[in-house]
């Protein structure tokens, strides 16, 4: 309310009243909201009417009884401000509008100004009110009656005026006292009011000058009332409007307590008037009458607590019903919410499901599909939900669902199949899983079934196997046309292209060159060029990787104006280009046309970017291989030829130095024999040292090209090791490495015994290069007819790792700059050894020298 601060969310009890109750109770509180209305009316009619008979002087309008004590005017006009300001505050109360609270703080304010000046007269003797209203009339009364208000009536009216002011305050610290101020004022006034009746002074005054009169009591009364009314959240008012038993209860006692005590002192009051009986007996009587009052209370009080507990526990059974009722019925809402939501749910997780989800009846009805199936069928659920598959999908198609159907509901069991559809962009091919549901009588006649579209699983596994086999038919081509050649007739037979090819760009000339390629239902056509522009504005697509798809080429901006000049004549309607490029450079481009225009498939361009993606690395390989077979049959064809011509003079030479050497020999005693003999063995060892080079470099060749020829023969290996050792000695001795033989009396065998003398040369010069200062120790045996020669030095030695690479062509396992040569001398023992049909084979560890073993069949 505007002029109240209320605890809203004050904890009430439940409400155990049947409607009529609770009808009443809200009757009652509607009412109790009017009174203050009718109480303040009242007190300003009864004020009026004592200004009024102030006035014109008429004294019965100032008093109800003769020989009673009167109304003041000062009492009059300050319980008209009180009974104004009861309106106000009710005003404000039910229009929720705190500005009508400030003029009743005003009024009541200005009332209790006058109730409490009049009892500062009485206390000061000072006149302050008593020449203000009505001096003339008010002063002519008789000692008794000065024309101030009294005492008792001051006291009382100051009461009511405080509660006034407090009720008109929006402080609920200050709203508390209205309640007390109303009762004390109230039951003040009320007992004036029954002195002034029973005729008793001791309740109404000791004195004349100190009684209260009757419509003064009356009016401070209604007033009192007012204020409890107008604070119904407190106090009587509160009581009478609780719910519940109590309430009840007080209500009902209330009224007979309050009207049967007046009832019988008034009727005994009259009777005592009448003198019909002496002030004795009506005491008597009214002791009496009250005993048989409380007993008639009592027992309906009895009544009425017994009717309370009765409604009560029919209350509590209608509760108990209705309470029960409204269970079962939220538990059914429940339910059935529940069973919407689990519905809901399904039809969530199916129409979620990445897969189609049905369920057909015995006919072949669709009950639930899901939104994968709405996609798949092209129509919405309402139009799915009921309906045949037979009434739009193929006679074909529907036949082999309900085939399939028909499996699972006669066997009862599950089954898995794969089923296809046509659907607007093409065949989809899905793998279902189908399985039965039960009917309404029990039995399987319902069909459920998952269809997982696995189309493009299939195409890949289809493309990914038509991929491993090209490439497997790839590997095997060394040469880069026929392997080009291969993979476009492999990929137009694939496509059914018109043609397939791979094309070459001449950025010099501006042309494209047509390598031969796939023409279907023709013969491949030999190399054709074409000017690099025909391809317009698809050039600058295709310099930076993208793949070319023109699905027609008379309308496609990219190359229509080259279409009546290229296109159409070389019947090219569609086609489609990946671009190749090498180091970073478009140099090629894989294409395939077709004569009609065509839309090209994602998984068709997706073959045709895979397939440039394997044929062309494959055919760079195959063109590098044949450039570097070229290569090294050129270096090889150069090294032999060197070889031969290095060697030629090599010969002439040697003999030149021989011939001087025989010269110098028979003049010993020449001065300058000594110098040239020296200068001779240097030339002499250095022109043997690159005669063996020129050797090794014309082995290597011949070697490489499979030329590398032997002469069999009866040779001693023992008799070939002395002598090269013998040759070598005095190179063993300038390093200081003594050549120690282990050998039989001999070892014959059938080989060559220029290309064993080779062998054991090379051996012997890489023990000396690697091992000088040390013994080096040559070993010859016979193992299961079988020669073995061993070479041990105790060198440097060799990493585990480098065992089996230093036998390869110019391979080393040290530094170029540390130890010279070539790096053919093991290269071509191995190979000696093996057209001989013999092996060999290191033994060595780094620091601890090497040992190569030599074994030769006898060959016998």
């Amino acid at each position: 309310m505007a002029c109240e601060s209320r605890d809203a969310d004050r904890t009430r009890a439940p409400d155990l009243r049947g409607p009529a109750q609770v009808a009443a109770g809200g009757a009652i509180s509607r009412s109790a909201a009017r009174l203050p209305w009718v109480f303040g009316a009242a007190v300003l009619l009864v004020s009026a009417c004592t200004l009024v008979g102030w006035a014109f002087d008429v004294p019965r309008l100032c008093t109800w009884l003769p020989h009673h004590q009167p109304m003041m005017p000062v009492t009059a006009v300050a319980l008209v401000l009180q009974a104004l300001a009861v309106v106000c505050v009710s005003v404000a109360q039910q229009k929720q509008n705190a500005s009508w609270c400030l003029p009743a703080r005003v009024l009541a304010t200005v009332s209790l100004g006058l109730t409490v000046a009049n009892l500062v007269e009485y206390a000061t003797d000072l006149v302050l009110l008593d020449h203000v209203f009505f001096r003339s009339v008010a002063h002519a009364m008789p000692a008794p009656f000065p024309g101030r208000m009294s005492l008792y009536t001051a006291v009382v009216a100051t009461l009511t005026a405080l509660a006034c002011l407090s009720a008109s305050m929006r402080s609920r610290r200050a709203r508390a006292f209205t309640t007390s101020f109303a009762v004390l004022g109230g039951l003040l006034a009320l007992l004036s009011l029954v002195g002034q009746i029973h005729g008793a002074r001791v309740l109404f005054g000791v004195t004349r000058t100190i009684g209260m009169a009757i419509p003064s009591a009356v009016t401070t009364l209604l007033i009192a009332l007012s204020c409890l009314v107008l604070t119904p959240e407190r106090g009587i008012l509160a009581a009478l409007l609780r719910g519940g038993s109590s309430g009840l209860l007080l209500r009902r006692l209330l009224v007979v307590a309050t009207v049967l005590p007046i009832a019988l002192a008034v009727l005994l009051r009259l009777g005592n008037y009448a003198k019909l009986y002496s002030l004795a007996f009506s005491f008597s009587a009214f002791v009496l009458l009250t005993l048989v009052a409380l007993h008639a209370l009592a027992f309906l009080a009895a009544g009425v607590v017994a009717r309370i507990e009765e409604n009560r526990v029919e209350v509590a059974v209608l509760v108990a019903a209705r309470a029960q009722a409204n269970a079962e019925r939220d538990r059914a809402r429940a339910l059935a919410e529940a069973l919407r939501q689990n519905q809901a749910q399904l039809q969530a997780i199916a129409d979620h499901a990445p897969a189609a989800i049905y369920i057909k009846d015995a006919e072949g009805r669709l009950l639930l599909v899901n939104r994968t199936v709405e996609a798949a069928y092209g129509k919405p659920r309402d139009a799915l939900i009921g309906a045949l598959e037979r009434d739009f999908l193929p006679r074909e198609t529907v036949a082999v669902f309900e085939a399939h159907d028909a499996l699972v509901r006669d066997r009862g069991l599950p089954l898995e199949a794969e089923e296809s559809m046509l659907l607007p962009d093409g065949l989809h091919t899905y793998l279902s899983v189908k399985f039965p549901l039960p009917g309404p009588d029990g039995r399987p006649s319902l069909v459920a079934g998952i269809s997982t579209d696995i189309t493009e699983k299939k195409r890949f596994d289809e493309r990914r196997e038509f991929l491993l086999s090209l490439q497997s038919e790839l590997l095997h081509y060394e040469d880069p046309a026929a392997l080009a050649a291969l993979a476009v007739e492999r990929l137009g037979e694939r496509l059914g292209m018109g043609g397939v090819g791979l094309v070459l760009v001449d950025h010099a000339a501006r042309e494209v060159v047509h390598l031969p390629g796939y023409d279907y239902g023709e013969p491949p056509q030999g190399e054709r060029r074409f000017p690099l522009e025909v391809w317009g504005r698809t050039l600058d697509e295709v310099r930076e990787g993208h793949v070319i798809v023109v699905g027609d080429t008379r309308t496609d901006p990219r190359v229509c104006a080259d279409y009546e000049r290229f296109h159409s004549r070389y019947g090219v309607g569609a086609l489609i280009m990946a671009p190749l490029f090498r180091n970073g450079a478009w140099v090629a481009y894989l294409y395939a046309h077709d004569k009609a225009p065509r839309r090209w498939t994602d998984d068709e361009v997706k073959l045709f970017r895979d397939v440039a993606d394997i044929a062309w690395p494959l055919y760079e390989n195959a063109r590098l291989v044949v450039l570097l077979r070229d290569a090294v049959r050129a270096r090889d064809d150069f090294l032999s030829i060197a070889s031969h011509e290095l060697k030629t003079p090599l010969t002439p030479l040697l003999l030149r130095l021989e011939s001087l050497e025989r010269v110098t020999a028979r003049q010993p005693d020449s001065p300058y024999v000594h110098t040239v003999k020296s200068v001779l063995d240097v030339a002499k060892r250095q022109l043997r040292r690159l005669t063996d080079l020129t050797t090794d470099l014309l082995d290597a060749t011949r070697i490489q090209a499979g030329k590398l020829s032997v002469v069999r023969e009866e040779v001693d290996l023992v008799e070939v090791v002395r002598d090269v050792c013998q040759r070598f000695a005095p190179h063993a001795a300038r390093v200081r490495s003594p050549l120690l033989v282990d050998a039989p009396p001999a070892v014959v065998g059938f080989w060559d015994r220029l290309r064993i003398e080779q062998v054991i040369d090379n051996l012997l010069s890489n023990a000396l290069k690697y091992g000088p200062g040390k013994p080096i120790q040559i070993e010859i045996g016979l193992v299961d007819a079988s020669a073995v020669l061993t070479v041990r030095d105790q060198g440097i030695g060799i990493r585990a790792e480098d065992h089996e690479r230093i036998f390869g062509r110019f391979e080393r396992a040290v530094s170029e700059r540390s130890y010279g040569g070539l790096g053919l001398g093991l290269h071509i023992v191995r190979a000696i050894v093996q057209t001989l049909g013999g092996t060999v084979c290191v033994h060595s560890e780094l620091g601890e020298g090497a040992s190569f073993t030599v074994t030769l069949p006898l060959g016998r």
